[in-house]
C-alpha cells in the first residue's frame, strides 16, 4: 500500500508539471504563472522541493527568463520566509502553544499570543508567531507537525523520482547528493535544543559589539517543550526587503560580524542571508536571526579558510583550488586527477578567466566536484565550505557586488588599523 500512495504521489507530481507546461504550450497561461504555480504545486506535495526550487533559482536568476522579471523575482525573493503550510500544520501549532500557554503559568509568566494567533511567517520547518512574554514582545517557533519524517520520506520519494535527470539539465549537481545532504541540513534546523545553544554561543561572543544585537533565547521552554523556540523579537526589517541603498550603510558592521566569527570565535553561521539580517527600527543596529545551522570550526579548517580568502587577494586560482580540494574530498589518490578534471573543464576555464574573483565561482567549483560520482566526500566540510561562500556572497552583494579581493583587503586594513 505505501509504495501505492508513492507512485500515486509521483503521478500527481508529473500531471501537475505536464497539464500547467501544456496550458503554457497552447498560451492559456502566462510563463509567470506556470512557474509560480508549478513551484507551488510541487512544494505542495513534495516537501523536500522547498530546498530544491530555492536553491536551483540561485543558479538560474540570471537567465533571461528571470533576470528582469520583477514579479518572478519578488515570488522567489520571499519564497524562504512564506512557505506554504496546511490546515494540520496549524492545528498541530495551536495544540502546542497551548501547552507553552500552560506552562509559562506555572513558570510564572505571562504569555499572550498576538495577531490572532496567526503566524507572521513559515518558514521551512517551524511556523512563527508573535506574542508578549511578561509584557516584552517576543517570537515563538513552532516546529510543523511530524516534520521529520515528513522530510524523510519526501527526500525517500524525491531520490526516486524518476525526472530526477531532468532537473539536473538545469541544476548541474550531483541531485541525490544534493537532496541528501540538505535533508542533514534541514533536520538539524529541527533540533531547538542545539538552535537555542548555538544562539547563545553568539550573544556571548557578541555582547561588547553594541551594533550587533542577537536576540536572546529562553532556552528553559525548549528544554521542556522540545518543539518550542521562545525568543526576544527584534523590532525592525528584513535585510532583503529593505532598497540595497539604504542597506549598505551596515556593510561594515556585518563584514565584522562574519570575519570575526570565522576567525576570532572558530564558528560559523551557515544560514547567512538577507531574510536573517533584521535593519533595527532604532536606525543604528543590525539583528541576526535563524542559528539552526553553525558549524564550528576546527583549527585546520579555519586555517585553510582563511588561507583561501588570502589567496584572494592575489587572485591565486589554482593554489585556492587545491586548497579546496584538499579539503572536500577524502581520498588523497584522487586529488591531483580531480584537479586535472576540473582545469580541462571549459566552465571553470570561464571562472578562472573572470574579471573578478568571487565567492560564487568558489561555489561553482565545488558544485562541480559535488557532481562527480565514485568520489568520497567530506559531507560536512562540503557543506561548510558552501555556507561560508554563500554568507560571503551576501557580503559581496552589501558591497556593490565587490570581489572578494577587495574585501579581504578592505577587511584586513581595518583590523591593522584597531
Amino acid at each position: 500500500m505505501n509504495a501505492l500512495n508513492k507512485l500515486l504521489k509521483i503521478a500527481s507530481i508529473c500531471s501537475s508539471i505536464s497539464y500547467n507546461i501544456i496550458k503554457y504550450k497552447l498560451k492559456l497561461s502566462t510563463f509567470n504563472n506556470t512557474v509560480i504555480t508549478i513551484c507551488n504545486s510541487l512544494v505542495n506535495k513534495n516537501y523536500m522541493f522547498t530546498k530544491v526550487i530555492q536553491w536551483g533559482i540561485q543558479e538560474i536568476h540570471n537567465e533571461s527568463n528571470i533576470k528582469d522579471n520583477d514579479e518572478l523575482k519578488n515570488y522567489f525573493k520571499s519564497f524562504s520566509s512564506n512557505v506554504p503550510y496546511v490546515a494540520y500544520d496549524l492545528e498541530y501549532s495551536m495544540s502546542i502553544l497551548k501547552n507553552t500557554i500552560n506552562y509559562a503559568k506555572n513558570n510564572n509568566d505571562d504569555l499572550v499570543i498576538e495577531n490572532d494567533h496567526v503566524p507572521i511567517n513559515s518558514g521551512t520547518v517551524a511556523l512563527v508567531f508573535k506574542a508578549k512574554l511578561n509584557n516584552a514582545p517576543v517570537i515563538i517557533k513552532i516546529l510543523r507537525y511530524n516534520i521529520k519524517n515528513r522530510i524523510q520520506e519526501d527526500m525517500d520519494d524525491l531520490n526516486n523520482f524518476f525526472i530526477r535527470k531532468f532537473i539536473q539539465r538545469y541544476i548541474k549537481i550531483n541531485l541525490k547528493n544534493f537532496i541528501n545532504n540538505n535533508c542533514d541540513i534541514i533536520l538539524k534546523q529541527c533540533d531547538f535544543n542545539h538552535e537555542a545553544e548555538n544562539a547563545l554561543i553568539f550573544e556571548s561572543n557578541l555582547k561588547n559589539k553594541s551594533n550587533i544585537v542577537i536576540p536572546h533565547i529562553y532556552k528553559h521552554y525548549t528544554e521542556v517543550l522540545n518543539e518550542v523556540l521562545v525568543m526576544d523579537y527584534l523590532d525592525g526589517c528584513i535585510a532583503k526587503n529593505v532598497p540595497i541603498e539604504e542597506f549598505k550603510t551596515y556593510a561594515v558592521t556585518l563584514q565584522t560580524f562574519f570575519f570575526e566569527s570565522l576567525f576570532m570565535y572558530n564558528v560559523l553561521h551557515g544560514d547567512f542571508h538577507l531574510g536573517n539580517i533584521i535593519i533595527m527600527n532604532d536606525g543604528n543596529n543590525i539583528g541576526i536571526i535563524d542559528f539552526g545551522i553553525v558549524y564550528t570550526l576546527t583549527e585546520k579548517t579555519s586555517n585553510d579558510l582563511f588561507n583561501i580568502l588570502f589567496l584572494s587577494i592575489k587572485s591565486k586560482f589554482d593554489q585556492i583550488l587545491k586548497i579546496v580540494i584538499n579539503m572536500i574530498c577524502v581520498n588523497k589518490n584522487e586529488h591531483e586527477t580531480i584537479l586535472k578534471t576540473i582545469k580541462n573543464d571549459e566552465k571553470f576555464m570561464k571562472l578562472k578567466n573572470a574579471d573578478k574573483f568571487t565567492a560564487n565561482i568558489l561555489i561553482t567549483c565545488v558544485n562541480r566536484i559535488m557532481s562527480f560520482d565514485n568520489i568520497k566526500l567530506d559531507t560536512n566540510i562540503c557543506n561548510l565550505f558552501l555556507c561560508s561562500m554563500s554568507g560571503l556572497q551576501t557580503i559581496e552583494h552589501v558591497n556593490d557586488d565587490k570581489s572578494l579581493e577587495f574585501l579581504i583587503k578592505t577587511y584586513i586594513q581595518r583590523s591593522i588599523k584597531i
